[in-house]
């Protein structure tokens, strides 16, 4: 028989329980900072969230009450390496111990996506990334600035391409760090530069690279000067899957520093083959007009007008003709009037012609110097007169004057 008091003896569940206190009144596993990759990542209706939280080698379950989980601000997702902080406890129906998580943040790269998540988001609502505020690019510009890494292989690839495509175009390259904790600093510096440069178009170039490598175009700074450059914005930061804060601020957005180029500045090759289709519109529309003209002189020229100019001033002869008949008659219908008019007058004057009188046996009697004597009252003796007569004059001299 066994020496062992079996009296003694603790169940199953005494086990788990007393390991769930012992365990949970330990000062250290009490407060834990984890760090950990998620997987298996599972909500319920409850709200409740369960897990394993994993690293290379080993794996801890996990749980986070719904107390907690609606206090994230994220949405948890396998793969996300994660930053916790709770209490190693005990499920005692299963004998299984747990961590019970009370605050989770994203940690690493998943911390800066959340942080650029809320910085894209407050820009966003301040209209910085709006289309009402994307400008167009010139077709023909002057000056094209150029902000990149110096001696990269991006700015020589712009520098090529747009010199090939519009050698008429001026480069003013401003060369700045596109990487590490100085970028953001140098890239403002830059873009002063630019501002006052006189450019009329800005390329902000960089190579792919991680997200890492790329945060120097999603740092604040960096965008809200972008924003306030005013000149037109071509963007090639990254390749087509990388899309920065700069990206959606810029006026236009390109996947590479060649594309910039491209974009920036027409193709003299094209210019000279639209002008030589311009030509050739310009020709045919000229050749065509004069077809029609041509056809409309012969149309005229075969008019009678053209065979027999004269035609085109006979009637009008006759019709002058006319007009200068009717003007003669008119003329003599007015001679003969006026001088019908006139005899009319002239008898008329002749009949008060003082003369005429004298004619019919009387006299005009007047003083000396030939007026008229209408009234003795003019008289005075001593007075001499003539008298006329239709025969001669009779000079007299006025004796008396006698008034009836």
């Amino acid at each position: 028989m066994s020496d062992l008091d079996f009296s003694k003896a603790l169940s199953v569940s005494e086990l788990n329980v007393y390991i769930k206190d012992r365990l949970e009144e330990d000062f250290f596993l009490s407060s834990l900072l984890l760090r950990g990759e998620i997987s298996n990542f599972k909500s319920y209706p409850s709200g409740h969230c369960y897990f394993t939280l994993k690293d290379s080698q080993s794996t801890v379950s996990a749980v986070i009450w719904n107390t907690y989980a609606g206090k994230l601000d994220f949405h948890p997702k396998d793969g996300d390496e994660v930053l916790v902080h709770g209490r190693i406890s005990v499920y005692p129906p299963r004998g299984s111990y747990q961590l019970s998580i009370d605050h989770m943040e994203l940690f690493g790269l998943g911390a800066e996506l959340i942080r650029l998540q809320k910085l894209k988001e407050k820009l966003q609502k301040e209209g910085l990334f709006d289309a009402s505020r994307k400008r167009k690019l010139p077709r023909f510009p002057k000056k094209v600035a150029v902000i990149a890494g110096k001696d990269s292989a991006g700015l020589r690839d712009i520098e090529v391409n747009l010199l090939r495509r519009f050698p008429l175009v001026e480069l003013a390259v401003f060369p700045a760090l596109v990487q590490g904790k100085q970028a953001p600093e140098d890239l403002r510096r830059a873009l002063v530069l630019a501002k006052d440069s006189g450019s009329d178009v800005l390329i902000l170039a960089r190579g792919g690279g991680s997200s890492e490598d790329l945060s120097a175009f999603n740092d604040e700074a960096v965008v809200r000067a972008l924003a306030s450059y005013p000149g037109p914005i071509i963007s090639a930061v990254g390749h087509e899957v990388d899309v920065t804060l700069c990206d959606l601020v810029a006026d236009v957005r390109v996947s590479t520093p060649t594309a910039a180029a491209v974009l920036a500045v027409p193709d003299k090759n094209e210019l000279y083959q639209d002008l030589d289709e311009a030509l050739m519109r310009l020709g045919n529309a000229i050749e065509a007009d004069l077809r029609r003209y041509k056809g409309q002189v012969e149309q005229l020229s075969s008019r009678s007008f053209f065979l027999r100019p004269e035609t085109l001033y006979s009637s009008k002869r006759e019709k002058l003709g006319e007009t200068l008949r009717r003007l003669l008659l008119g003329v003599n219908r007015q001679i003969l009037s006026k001088k019908e008019n006139a005899k009319t007058l002239e008898a008329k004057l002749s009949a008060m012609n003082p003369y005429e009188v004298l004619r019919r046996g009387y006299s005009i009697t007047e003083d000396e110097s030939g007026k008229p004597i209408t009234s003795v009252m003019s008289l005075r003796e001593g007075q001499r007169l003539k008298t006329r007569m239709k025969d001669g004059i009779i000079t007299s001299e006025v004796l008396s004057v006698t008034e009836d």
